[in-house]
């Protein structure tokens, strides 16, 4: 991926969104993301991929919920232990208990930007959210908090987001940024989620088509197309078999 060509399309898009800002046509907070065409739909997986950006799109201010395995007061203080500042630990059993109601998901939905989930939960809380949290782009980003820089996985984890619906179209779009970022901050998110898409599904940017960069409300500025536009099978690793004797 040309950085040059990123740059550009960054310039270009923050150019266009503050020109309309006088006329209140652009919100000065709106999510700007990339969206990646692939030239086939890439393999289902069997779970939701973190990809990390390298710089965070909340502010300081942002309200974190972690949820965790039982007991949850093990956690609460795993936290305070490593000076990590969470708004809200919740359980997996209380959280089954009190929040299970649609109308208690959506307050508590709606009362924290980050939701964190320990891997070991992970696998059932999707289903368990429903679509309201995905509709309000607040989708789980699963920790390890068995880490040993657990700090580092939390503050990681922040930066981070989760791609849950591969394998379900040729069309994929990536939170990087806010038309507040400045635009080096945000050429540097873009580079960030490309190389660690690349990265995590096979067979990374052979695979790829044309990705473009926009808003909610505006056009979409390319960033890059493939000179080989061609589709091609996605070849699966081959499993060696045993050798009867």
């Amino acid at each position: 991926m040309d950085p040059a060509q990123v740059d550009a399309a960054v310039e270009a898009l923050m150019k266009h969104c503050r020109a309309q800002e006088s006329s209140s046509l652009t919100d000065t907070d709106a999510r700007v993301n990339v969206q990646v065409v692939f030239k086939r739909v890439p393999k289902k997986t069997k779970h939701p991929i973190r990809l990390t950006l390298k710089h965070t799109m909340y502010s300081k201010d942002t309200s974190v919920c972690l949820i965790t395995k039982d007991p949850q007061r093990y956690y609460k203080d795993l936290m305070k232990t490593n000076n990590i500042s969470i708004a809200r630990v919740i359980g997996i059993g209380k959280l089954k208990k009190k929040f299970k109601e649609l109308e208690a998901k959506r307050i508590l939905c709606d009362s924290h930007d980050v939701f964190l989930v320990d891997d070991k939960v992970l696998p059932i809380i999707p289903r368990w959210f429903g679509s309201y949290f995905y509709r309000k782009g607040k989708a789980p980003v699963k920790v390890n908090l068995k880490k040993k820089d657990l700090k580092q996985e939390i503050e990681s984890a922040t930066r981070s987001y989760m791609v849950a619906n591969l394998g379900k179209g040729n069309n994929l779009s990536i939170p990087c940024g806010r038309v507040s970022f400045d635009n080096e901050l945000l050429s540097e998110n873009v580079l960030s989620a490309l190389t660690e898409l690349c990265a995590n599904v096979n067979p990374g940017l052979k695979n790829i088509k044309a990705v473009y960069l926009k808003t909610e409300n505006s056009v979409a500025l390319p960033v890059y197309a493939a000179l080989d536009n061609r589709a091609f099978k996605i070849k699966k690793k081959k499993v060696p078999t045993a050798t009867l004797r």
